[in-house]
């Protein structure tokens, strides 16, 4: 008796949906991204995504057997790092992070 392995084939889903990653994804590495209340193995689709951080929103597009396709979200920054040295700093980073967040919502994640 033979076992045949077949490639695993490329699924697109029929409208992509927001997930988060949670562990690092990068161009030669998958990661895990939390999508669908539950954690699976991502990679990238396109192969000249650079990396994407835990807590990163990523678009996820399909499937290649039970690892998600996954791109990065155009427009999303890092959260700023606030640095409890400079309270004055830190309260205009958290000022132009809640804006970014506040235009989001307005032009629907796009």
């Amino acid at each position: 008796m033979s076992l045949t392995v077949t490639p695993e084939t490329i699924e697109f889903f029929a409208q992509a949906a927001i997930g988060e990653v949670d562990q690092t994804i990068t161009q030669h590495q998958r990661g895990r991204v939390k999508f669908l209340a539950t954690t699976w193995f991502a990679r990238f689709y396109h192969p000249n995504c650079a990396e994407a951080l835990p807590g990163t929103p990523v678009r996820v597009i399909g499937r290649e057997g039970l690892t998600l396709l996954v791109v990065p979200v155009k427009g999303w920054m890092h959260p700023p790092i606030l640095m409890a040295a400079q309270p004055e700093a830190n309260q205009s980073n958290l000022s132009g992070w809640l804006q970014q967040i506040g235009s989001w919502f307005a032009t629907g994640l796009r």
